[in-house]
């Protein structure tokens, strides 16, 4: 079921980012796709735009651009680290490093000096090194194996391979087995792992997100959505193998641009019966939790300037998700999407089952997976309010779950295990769980206190697992107990359990921790009736699927998202709104016509008294259109001499519909211009020792 936590969001549910954060397949048309390098539609690329990437060129796409693990995308802009990223990437990091005597999230923050850049806690960046095929052997692992046999050996077999890969560096190398194509391909990543980051600059909140929701998904806009971070190794900067220079001009109208980017998920390759399951049930489901949510969060904001403070980051996440899950439910509701799902599953399904050799090879997938859509819904509300963890927004669960399970689970052979702890992955776990995050113990309070009503009001007040977690006491007064008692808000008791395992674990009597205990037994057995009863019969129908597409069309369509580098190509045009041109570029002297008194529209200080200096003209925002999804925040977009010459952070209000299809007349990816960075960095901030770090040209 698409829309359930993978095993990397399981280890990040309980931040409020996590709830709401993001066709039958045929050759793509138009600038459709999000390709893998090892599968770019060449032939394409030549016959329109004249562009035939050489090695050369295919090397520094792959190794300039990186992936923030936590759900980003980003680049190495310089040879001493530097990596450039979205604002709204780094607002957690930035949320975390703030307090009542520092409010970087309002005021922004900038490193004069090396000395002075912050670490960013728990975060990691990972740069791709090597993808190779592994297809075969995770087949050999699991044929003629059905059900939970199935589930058990290819995902044993997944981490056997990761761990082979990562060996003895675990610390600073990363390896996932990726499934492409629904299952249909299986390719291993290996990446460089760096796991210190450090924030190197951040522009205010009212300049990184000018126009708030109201703008958000909309253009024209007027943002300074970037970030600047560098990564460490050895308390030194790292010296990257590659880097893309910055085009201060940008692109024309009409010039070829790509994004080297790690787009999320989308579901283009889903059948009409899951798409039916997303349209009327996880998307209302999401969409009804996030508006209470947002409600929550906006009433803690209220109370005052440091409640506001302390919210701003997860409800700039809650507002997001809610508009990027609204769009997508009203893609799925309109007819002739439907209607074309339907129409391009009849004509792969029919090809398949009139030729009977066809039909015994491939079988009736179709039906298959239709078969399990009740399940689905049974198991749903259960398995994301438990396991998924909407029923426990703690930051103190969330490491107390980590700590159960990751006890339990550290005790077992790695192939054995949850996918999520296995060895190859526990850096990243460990980094997580240890980092130093401030917490705010009334903001948890009511975080904590109101899940778990939902939890109740969900499952019922009868179930025996809600009498288990809360007794004869209100859901208020279970929150209150456990953020007030749990010791767990110190990262040395953290540490402490985590070193001494499953006997610290055991005998801890932290009020976390016993609640966890609990949640963990739930969990698992709602996992396990998800694993084995609707998962596995998926990934085996999505592979019969996959087999059956590529009978028919072979590697000329492209696989759906999986956060992996993708390349997608287009060019910078605007497009037609109600019939009026929308156009490409906006400028400097259009958010100076845009602004007001007030929020969101109310200019930083620092852009006020910029004014004078600037270069009005300059281009500030620009769209293409190129296909992206979320994940892609943060993408460098380049030019085919492979320069940078915008920063991808957005879409518009069509593009919410690319998770089930690409239109490629309307939907466009958002950027900000290479002369807007550069400007602000120069005369607003200013920041003139990371303009000389950059290359410039």
């Amino acid at each position: 079921m698409p829309d359930f936590p993978d095993p990397e969001t399981l280890l990040m549910r309980r931040s409020v980012a996590f709830l709401l954060a993001l066709p039958l397949a045929q050759p793509a048309l138009a600038d459709e796709g999000m390709w893998t390098l090892d599968n770019l539609p060449h032939e394409a690329l030549k016959t329109r735009y004249g562009f035939a990437p050489d090695v050369a060129w295919l090397q520094r796409a792959m190794q300039a651009p990186v992936r923030l693990a936590g759900g980003c995308s980003g680049s190495f802009v310089s040879a001493e680290g530097l990596v450039l990223t979205n604002h709204h990437c780094v607002l957690g990091c930035v949320q975390q490093l703030s307090s009542a005597e520092h409010d970087y999230v309002g005021q922004g923050f900038l490193a004069a000096t090396r000395e002075q850049e912050k670490q960013c806690p728990g975060m990691e960046i990972n740069q791709l090194v090597e993808t190779r095929d592994v297809t075969e052997r995770i087949r050999a692992a699991t044929r003629g194996l059905s059900g939970k046999a199935y589930n058990e050996a290819k995902k044993a077999e997944q981490s056997r391979i990761e761990g082979e890969c990562v060996g003895k560096d675990a610390t600073t190398t990363r390896c996932d087995v990726v499934e492409l194509y629904q299952g249909g391909v299986q390719h291993l990543y290996r990446y460089r792992r760096f796991q210190d980051v450090r924030l190197v600059f951040a522009p205010e909140y009212a300049a990184g997100f000018f126009g708030g929701d109201p703008d958000n998904f909309n253009f024209p806009r007027y943002n300074l959505d970037m970030g600047l971070l560098r990564v460490y190794q050895d308390g030194k900067p790292v010296r990257p193998s590659a880097h893309f220079a910055v085009r201060r001009a940008g692109a024309e109208q009409g010039e070829l641009v790509m994004t080297l980017g790690h787009p999320g998920s989308t579901q283009r390759l889903l059948t009409v019966a899951q798409l039916e399951t997303q349209r009327d049930l996880v998307l209302p489901f999401r969409l009804v939790f996030a508006a209470e949510m947002r409600g929550i969060l906006r009433q803690f904001a209220a109370q005052g300037a440091e409640q506001a403070r302390i919210v701003q980051s997860d409800l700039t996440s809650v507002e997001n998700g809610f508009k990027a899950r609204s769009g997508m439910h009203r893609a799925l509701l309109a007819r002739e999407v439907m209607a074309r799902k339907a129409e391009e599953e009849r004509a792969l399904r029919e090809w398949v089952l009139s030729d009977p050799e066809r039909r015994a090879r491939f079988g009736d997938p179709w039906s298959d997976i239709a078969g399990v859509q009740a399940r689905v819904r049974d198991l749903y509300v259960d398995y994301v309010m438990v396991e998924g963890g909407l029923g426990f927004l703690s930051q103190h669960l969330a490491w107390a779950e980590t700590l159960v399970r990751g006890a339990a689970e550290r005790g077992k052979p790695d192939g054995e295990r949850l996918r999520e702890y296995a060895e190859a992955g526990l850096p990243a776990v460990r980094a997580r769980l240890l980092a130093a995050s401030p917490v705010y113990p009334e903001y948890e309070k009511v975080k904590l206190g109101w899940s778990l009503s939902k939890l109740r009001e969900l499952l019922g007040a009868d179930d025996p697992f809600v009498r288990e977690v809360l007794g004869r006491r209100s859901p208020e007064a279970v929150a209150a107990d456990i953020v007030e008692r749990s010791r767990l808000g110190d990262p040395a008791e953290r540490a402490r359990l985590w070193e001494g395992g499953a006997a610290a674990v055991d005998a801890s009597e932290d009020p976390a921790i016993v609640l966890a205990r609990s949640i963990d037994r739930r969990g698992r057995a709602v996992r396990q009736s998800y694993e084995t009863e609707v998962e596995a019969v998926e990934r085996r129908a999505a592979e019969q699927l996959a087999a059956a597409r590529f009978a028919m069309q072979g590697t000329s369509v492209y696989p759906d998202a999986t956060f992996t580098l993708r390349l997608s190509f287009g060019t910078v045009r605007g497009w037609q709104e109600k019939g009026q041109p929308v156009a490409p570029f906006t400028t400097i002297e259009g958010l100076y016509a845009r602004a007001g008194e007030d929020p969101p529209y109310r200019l930083a200080s620092s852009w006020v008294e910029a004014r004078p200096k600037l270069d009005l003209n300059a281009r500030f925002n620009q769209v293409s259109d190129n296909d992206i999804i979320g994940g892609n925040s943060g993408s460098p977009l380049v030019n085919a001499a492979g320069e940078l010459v915008g920063l991808i952070f957005d879409g518009n209000i069509h593009s919410l519909g690319g998770a089930y299809f690409f239109d490629t007349e309307v939907n466009r990816a958002v950027s900000v211009h290479p002369q807007a960075m550069l400007e602000a960095l120069e005369k607003v901030y200013p920041a003139r020792h990371l303009l000389a770090e950059l290359e410039v040209r």
